[in-house]
């Protein structure tokens, strides 16, 4: 699914990514481990398209990524800090990234609803998002980077803001989840036990 080709990425002189080289398998969930500064974060942000990469080459399901938006990559995001929106509803936050979507209005309302449901939050589209716990807003977080049905779902350090009993819990989640969607997953996170466990 995901090939890198002697990836390097410079910020002025310093050297973020030095040689990158790998493949990621479709269906795979693929954890990066290391401690904060190592380039995880950075090497998921050009997959996603967040930053381009200085020499080398990102493949996604075959095709070149140079010249590819990250609006139109297969890819969508997970941020650690869930970047949902207050003020809007559950539903309309899983909903965000359908709003120039063809379909009908009831064809969205169906794919949201199935979208949570899939998260384990079925029921919940009319609540108040920061009416929410830590661990449904990563669920809501989850919904809305799935509904759009990426090839690759991207997780920077998605669990670390929970507290230990709800991050082992949502690890048991994700693991179901990515098995159930089928899609690669790729987690960036710092802690081994986390990474292993996943």
């Amino acid at each position: 699914m995901i090939e890198f080709k002697d990836v390097h990425k410079y910020y002025g002189d310093y050297h973020a990514l030095r040689g990158i080289n790998g493949t990621i398998k479709a269906g795979e969930f693929f954890s990066l481990l290391g401690p904060s500064g190592c380039g995880k974060t950075t090497l998921l942000r050009t997959i996603a398209g967040f930053e381009d990469i200085s020499s080398g080459v990102i493949m996604i399901d075959g095709k070149d990524m140079v010249s590819v938006a990250a609006n139109t990559r297969p890819t969508n995001m997970v941020f650690q800090s869930y970047a949902i929106f207050p003020h809007m509803s559950v539903a309309e936050n899983v909903g965000f990234g359908l709003r120039k979507d063809p379909r009908s209005k009831e064809e969205k309302a169906k794919a949201v609803a199935e979208a949570l449901e899939m998260v384990g939050l079925k029921g919940y589209g009319g609540r108040a998002a920061h009416a929410l716990s830590g661990g449904q807003r990563q669920r809501v977080a989850l919904a809305r980077a799935l509904i759009l049905k990426p090839k690759v779902l991207l997780l920077d350090e998605p669990l670390s803001a929970l507290d230990k009993k709800m991050r082992e819990h949502m690890q048991v989640e994700l693991i179901k989840l990515q098995r159930q969607v089928g899609i690669t997953f790729i987690l960036v996170t710092h802690d081994q036990e986390e990474a292993l466990v996943m």
